[in-house]
Order: C-alpha cells, then structure tokens, then sequence
C-alpha cells in the first residue's frame, strides 16, 4: 500500500455522469480506478501526478494505491472529464508497457556474455553448418575406379 498526501474529505457524494462536462475550480474530485496490479507503485504515483499536471493543470492533492485500486482526489482548473477519462487508461496502459519492457530488460541483462556468445555460435553452426558439411564431405562417398594395367 501507498498513500502520498493529505485526504481532504471524507464525505464523497457521487456526481451522475450528465453533470460531469467541465470540472468547476477549486472543488475537490475523487477518482478509483480498478486495475488488475500494479508492480512499481512509486513510478505509478510520480507519472500520474506529473502528466495530470501538465496535460490537466489538475493538482493531485490525495493518492492512495492499494491491492490494485488507485484512489486519487484532485483540484483543478476547469477540464473536460471526458478527455480526463480517456487519457487514464492510456496513461496506465503505457505504464504497463514500460514496466514490462523494464523487466524484459533486466532479465536479458542477467544473462552473461559467454551465454550470448554461445547462442550466436549455435545460431551459425545451424545456418552455415550442413553447407559447411556437405562441401568438407563431397568426395567421401565415391569410389574410386582402378584400371589394371597389363605391360
């Protein structure tokens, strides 16, 4: 669990969805947001902080992330919730892909030099090896013809 900043209220009241065009200044909103895990929590919380800010100008007051629900409560300058709504799954989907990228990444480093020196010797013996053997082994198989010579 983490939990970054100061929790302004704790009274919410649901807003029907026809009410939610323009956010009004100053007035505090609460978002959750329910994702299937999250791996690096502190990354999660300094992206969405920083990219609400500056696509946004909405100022993340309350975070709070835990067992895959992120509760977040902002202020901001008016902004189109839509447009707000839409940029938080592209938001996570992107940090997704970089968290599993990262990983990706930090296995392939773990593997030594004289692996990958390995594998590239393999990867030529399979595509060079059976021309290789068959121009080594191209009289091998023939016999020779004698002729006797009676003087």
């Amino acid at each position: 669990m983490l939990e970054v900043g100061k929790l302004a209220g704790t009274k919410l009241v649901e807003m029907s969805k026809e009410v939610l065009t323009d956010s009004v200044p100053g007035k505090v909103y609460h978002l959750t947001m329910e994702t299937k895990g999250i791996a690096n929590e502190e990354e999660v919380v300094k992206t969405l902080v920083s990219e609400l800010y500056s696509k946004f100008k909405a100022k993340v007051i309350w975070i709070r992330i835990e067992n895959g629900i992120i509760d977040l409560q902002l202020i901001g300058s008016p902004f189109a919730w839509l447009t707000l709504l839409a940029f938080l799954p592209t938001i996570l989907a992107m940090l997704g892909v970089i968290m599993v990228l990262l990983s990706v990444y930090s296995v392939l480093a773990a593997i030594p030099g004289w692996a990958w020196g390995l594998l590239a010797v393999g990867v030529v013996m399979i595509l060079f090896g059976p021309k290789v053997a068959e121009t080594v082994t191209a009289g091998f198989g023939r016999e020779k013809e004698y002729k006797v010579v009676r003087a």
